[in-house]
């Protein structure tokens, strides 16, 4: 297969400033003597903080300080710190460490500067974001909402020595109005988060009303005083904020706790915001067309903003101003491959996971099947699923059965007698059912999920609408067959020696009290699933490094029981930014057995816009597929979706690609990067819509969510699951 097949110049959202002087890459170097002196593992972040109190522009290189102008004698020695001149050091950009500090330092001249000019500036994944102020900022609002507008700004420093800034817009939403505001006007608006109008604005999940008791009848015996006094008497609040609040529960990490409805702001999302679109008026499309700009528009905004920092900041002259082109490539297309048989026989090529409706599915698994209609008490299926159903079935070559149907009439009111129920059906050999529902509060969707899953079922939940719909039908028969461990669609595997036989994607997830360390879902090289693996609960916000193993340890096992020996390389994927030491154990052990290891992070904000010019000024989104590699820093940025499309209005908004870093192995990146890509493009429970993210790391954060629904209760629920149904799509 030729990886790489076609070369295009690729435009980015990046802008030169100048190139380097030996000037700019001439620092004065100190060695630093914390006190206390920190752990080891707690060095770089305590010097990153004594950077910012020194009252010049400092930052880290390795373990000491740089800065180009000299740190005031007042700051050289303090009750924290003790600083020794070392002399003048000059950087150099071949060398990826000072690199890496260079774009660090010229990140804090900028936001330095940004900040003394009054602009509200926030640091964010290593960039920051500096927001238009005042009514000029505001895009759009409503009544209680408002959408702000910003600038994404970050640095690149290049082998060559040459300085880029990358600019993007960036909005967020916003309400001015306090959570008892929110609640009084849109009761039936779910909310998840919350902030402090406050001090540090900390942000907590909202649980719901308290109590109604008023604030000075609820006590916090750990400081012995009432919510109310401590508001009072802490914060200063003001006395008829405090006593006109309702009281609220809000979480936070490892606690639940008692806070003021005054006293909080909602997080306000776009999910909320198509709520209102349901109960209010129209809001969200307005909101989508405001927000989702095209490149050519994101391009001319983000010029704009890159030359008014290059003047001011820089104080060079900026008369015209370009986007950055660069090399990049199409990679091959993956090719899905659907089956009339058992996997390893009869592969057919199919363009989509739609196509197993003609060619039938490359794995079967459950053929009994059950249908719980809660939404018009017929027992029975809704037509155009059950035709769908038969139909995938028989070009699979199998018969299934769709006789066990029960509506509401069926479904006990009672704990113990809803036990039963599901426990009757797992008796038969039931072990995923179809839930036809008209919509419903979440609440109640989880409680039928979660006494399913108690008996080993999995659920697919439908809420029909009128008339036939043959590919919403297609799209409902595919997420159940996922879930009765079919496996839809294939990839054709790379012909290539360095691929990776085993790939395995990692998430984070958090209900804010526990923390799921190693939420993974494997496939094989040709996509077919190993199956996903149950987390490891902790308290510690970071990955454990044996949770990591333990879990890869039982995904190499199912490999050899599969295939009689161990995969010869695995691909760890990781959502977000690599750790040092979370994969150390892991390393270490597989390759005794002589098992290469790649790992990458994949990082999904921050990575900037890709396109092409059509003409002079004229830009395009780059195609699906298209890559541009960074080997200075072993990363590739790769266009994995497409704009949204709506008909008779072409394409909205812009494509945001993946930044894909090579944090360990030896495997080609153009090799890595057609993997990525084409676990992009499967995506077995939906008949045409990839995933933007690599289909393990999709899995994989969908399970967290998943498991994060099932709370601390999670290994009794989830024991008598197979591994292979896919729960979670």
């Amino acid at each position: 297969m030729k990886l790489l097949q076609q070369e295009v110049t690729v435009t980015l959202n990046r802008f030169l400033v100048k190139k380097l002087t030996q000037t700019d890459l001439t620092f004065y170097e100190y060695n630093c003597r914390p006190n206390p002196l920190p752990e080891l593992e707690d060095v770089h972040k305590t010097l990153s903080r004594i950077c910012n109190r020194l009252e010049v522009i400092a930052v880290r290189l390795g373990n000491s300080i740089i800065t180009q102008k000299k740190v005031p004698i007042s700051k050289l020695k303090t009750e924290k710190w003790e600083l020794e001149e070392c002399g003048l050091r000059v950087l150099t950009c071949a060398n990826p460490q000072e690199r890496s500090a260079l774009e660090s330092f010229e990140r804090k001249r900028i936001e330095s500067h940004l900040r003394y000019t009054k602009n509200t500036v926030e640091l964010i994944g290593g960039g920051l974001l500096c927001w238009v102020t005042a009514q000029k900022g505001v895009e759009l609002s409503g009544e209680g909402w408002e959408i702000h507008e910003a600038r994404r700004i970050d640095v690149a420093v290049e082998p060559d020595g040459k300085l880029y800034l990358e600019v993007d817009i960036h909005y967020r939403f916003y309400t001015p109005w306090t959570l008892h505001e929110w609640l009084e006007n849109y009761p039936d608006i779910p909310i998840k988060w919350v902030r402090n109008r406050y001090g540090k604005r900390e942000t907590w999940e909202y649980l719901g009303i308290f109590s109604n008791q008023s604030p000075w009848e609820i006590q916090l015996p750990e400081l012995n005083m009432s919510l109310a006094e401590y508001h009072l008497q802490k914060y200063n609040a003001p006395r008829e904020e405090v006593e006109s609040s309702w009281v609220v529960e809000v979480a936070s990490k490892q606690k639940r706790l008692p806070h003021l409805s005054r006293r909080l702001s909602p997080v306000l999302t776009l999910e909320m915001l198509a709520s209102l679109e349901d109960n209010r008026g129209k809001v969200s499309a307005d909101v989508i067309n405001r927000i989702r700009k095209s490149l050519e528009e994101r391009l001319q905004e983000s010029g704009k903003t890159a030359s008014l920092i290059i003047k001011e900041v820089y104080k060079l002259s900026c008369e015209k101003i370009e986007p950055l082109k660069t090399k990049g490539y199409i990679l091959a297309k993956p090719k899905l491959l659907g089956s009339e048989k058992l996997l390893g026989s009869g592969r057919k090529q199919v363009q989509n996971p739609a196509g197993v409706r003609y060619h039938g599915c490359a794995k079967v698994g459950e053929t009994k099947f059950g249908c719980l209609n809660l939404y018009d008490n017929r027992q029975e299926y809704p037509s155009e699923v059950r035709k769908c159903l038969l139909e995938v079935a028989q070009k699979s070559g199998v018969e299934v059965e769709l006789d066990f149907c029960a509506t509401q009439q069926d479904l006990p009111e009672g704990d113990l007698a809803r036990k039963r129920f599901w426990q009757s059906w797992a008796e038969q050999g039931i072990k995923t059912v179809l839930v036809v529902m008209p919509w419903s509060p979440n609440e109640r969707k989880q409680k039928i999920r979660m006494e399913a899953l108690e008996a080993g079922i999995a659920t697919q939940f439908m809420i029909p609408v009128p008339g036939a719909n043959p590919y919403k039908a297609l799209n409902v028969v595919l997420g159940l067959l996922c879930k009765a461990a079919w496996q839809p669609v294939l990839l054709e595997p790379l012909d290539h020696p360095e691929r990776p036989e085993l790939i395995i994607g990692f998430d984070v997830g958090t209900n804010r009290q526990l923390y799921y360390g190693a939420s993974a879902f494997a496939v094989l090289a040709d996509g077919q699933s190993l199956g996903w693996e149950l987390p490891a609960v902790q308290r510690g916000e970071t990955f454990s490094g044996d949770a990591i193993y333990q879990t890869v340890s039982k995904l190499v096992n199912k490999f050899h029981d599969k295939l009689d020996r161990y995969p010869s390389k695995v691909l760890l994927m990781r959502d977000g930014l690599v750790q040092g030491g979370e994969f150390s154990r892991t390393i270490e052990e597989l390759e005794k057995e002589k098992i290469a290891v790649d790992i990458v992070g994949i990082r999904k904000s921050g990575t900037g816009r890709m396109g092409i010019e059509e003409g002079k000024g004229k830009y395009k989104d780059a195609k699906i597929g298209t890559v541009v590699f960074d080997y200075s820093r072993k990363s590739f940025t790769l266009v994995t979706s497409e704009p949204i499309s709506r008909k008779g209005a072409g394409s909205i908004g812009s494509a945001r690609p993946l930044r894909v870093v090579h944090e360990y192995g030896s495997t080609p990146l153009e090799v890595l990067a057609v993997q990525t890509y084409h676990l992009s493009q499967l995506h077995p429970a939906s008949r045409s819509q990839a995933c933007r993210l690599p289909w393990v790391l999709h899995f994989a954060d969908k399970s967290g969510k998943e498991f994060q629904r099932l709370g601390s209760n999670i290994f009794n629920v989830l024991q008598s699951i197979d591994r292979q149904k896919l729960i979670a799509v």
